[in-house]
């Protein structure tokens, strides 16, 4: 708040009176400032991370002028910065004694309450502060989602939010967080909205077109994806993620010689970008070129030899070329940069299947499951294993145990068709009522997985019964 005022100190003030401060520091004699200038001091030094100098500066002008409230602040948000939340507190409830109607004094109240977890004080100091600030209701609502954000409870910043835009529907700064906490929350359509209505009124902001264009890509739009980031490299030319970004929603949409020439334009820019070519490396293996493949993933792991990425990717090529042993070891040099990740477990599992190493299959899959137990397609895989080496009972006991873990549906057709194989029928038909109740739309899975099922009499009947009943 006092955004005019202070504008003006940094327009005509702020760089001399900086120079004398500094100067006063290294000669430690302490120079007069006024009010004004000691507040665009400390916001400076802040702002630059030099909160020693600031909490200098502060202290001198409250010595210098002891009732001036807006110097009380800066110290209180010096102190807060220092995360002496309960001494802030203690300059904050002097500046309330002097100015009570001051929004700023409960709103920085507020912030401090909830950083020390008390939800309670928080709330009450911003109701006061609304009431303080009735005239500017809609920056004051921003800044207590402001606060939110800062104590990590997106949710409840996005509501002040959205309060704020209700009160101000051409609340920039509203518009802004409102698509970029929207994105984080998973909220795809919201925040493409809030993004668009905010480049209504600002269409030239290259950066909050990238955004959008990032939300574009999450949400599986990337025809909207690749148009909004060439709005953003439009704007700046220079903007060279960009280029990159066009580059991988081609790359999501499949359009992989269209990905290849704009990565290579990207790489004219940034030559020695590891991941760019290991991209490249990455579509020439969907478009089956495996020698091209290899090739831009041996020049990343060349430029960067922690790229797991690009091990992962030649261990692919090797497993498709049929060379499992080599395979085994690109994977192994992938997990040794990224043990933690499900994906390579789990394809470590799959090479090792087709190399019929049972026991080295089964550790993989173990470790996959461990890691990412919400992952359907692994429980999957393991019981694929296990059927072809014959292990049925195990696969069952797999099998169940996934689904204590992880309730997709997938899992209790696949549950039918092992159930069904091990002439338990009546369990097999109470366990596909509730896959089908689940979601029947998924049962052409269980036919898919196991053709017999289409002869069993009674679970057509069931089938077709559920089907006449609810569709």
């Amino acid at each position: 708040m006092n955004q005019e005022e202070r504008n003006f100190i940094n327009d005509e003030n702020l760089d001399e009176a900086l120079s004398r401060f500094k100067r006063s520091l290294v000669s430690g004699r302490k120079k007069y400032f006024d009010v004004s200038e000691f507040e665009g001091i400390v916001e400076y030094l802040l702002d630059e991370g030099d909160i020693n100098a600031s909490e200098i500066a502060a202290r001198q002008g409250i010595q210098i002028h002891p009732g001036a409230v807006p110097l009380q602040l800066k110290y209180a948000q010096v102190l807060l910065s220092k995360g002496k939340y309960e001494n802030a507190l203690n300059y904050l409830d002097l500046a309330e004694q002097l100015e009570a109607a001051n929004p700023d004094v409960h709103l920085m109240k507020g912030s401090a309450w909830l950083i020390l977890g008390d939800d309670r004080n928080a709330e009450k100091s911003f109701r006061r502060a609304l009431k303080a600030g009735a005239t500017e209701e809609d920056d004051i609502l921003y800044h207590i989602g402001a606060a939110y954000i800062q104590a990590g409870e997106v949710e409840k910043a996005v509501s002040y939010f959205e309060r704020a835009l209700d009160k101000n529907p051409a609340n920039e700064q509203a518009l802004y967080d409102l698509g970029f906490f929207s994105d984080q929350l998973g909220n795809f359509d919201k925040s493409i909205e809030y993004y668009n209505r905010y480049l209504d009124s600002n269409p030239f902001n290259y950066s909050t077109w990238f955004n959008l264009g990032i939300t574009y890509n999450k949400a599986g739009n990337y025809k909207k994806a690749i148009e909004a980031y060439e709005f953003s490299l439009a704007l700046n030319d220079t903007f060279s993620q960009a280029l990159f970004n066009i580059a991988n929603a081609h790359a999501n949409a499949s359009n992989f010689n269209e990905a290849i020439e704009r990565y290579n334009e990207f790489l004219e820019i940034d030559p020695d970008n590891d991941d760019a070519w290991c991209y490249i490396g990455e579509c020439y293996l969907n478009l089956e070129d495996y020698f091209q493949s290899e090739f831009f993933y041996q020049k990343a792991i060349k430029l960067n030899p922690e790229n797991d990425t690009a091990w992962f990717g030649i261990g692919l090529i090797m497993w498709v070329e049929k060379k499992y042993g080599e395979s085994i070891v690109f994977i192994n040099k992938a997990l040794k940069l990224d043990n933690d990740n499900s994906e390579y477990w789990l394809t470590l599992a799959r090479v090792y299947n087709d190399y019929n190493k049972l026991e080295k299959a089964t550790d993989a899959l173990k470790t996959a499951a461990r890691l990412e137990p919400g992952n359907a397609e692994i429980w999957l895989t393991w019981v694929d294993v296990l059927l072809k080496f014959g292990e049925t009972k195990n696969a069952l006991r797999i099998l169940k145990t996934g689904l204590k873990k992880n309730s997709d549906v997938l899992l209790k057709y696949r549950l039918v068709s092992l159930l069904l194989e091990n002439k338990e029928e009546d369990r097999a038909l109470a366990v596909l009522d509730d896959a089908m109740d689940q979601e029947f739309v998924q049962v052409n899975y269980l036919f898919d997985i196991y053709p017999k099922a289409l002869k069993n009499k009674r679970l057509k009947k069931q089938v077709d019964n559920y089907r006449k009943k609810y569709m």
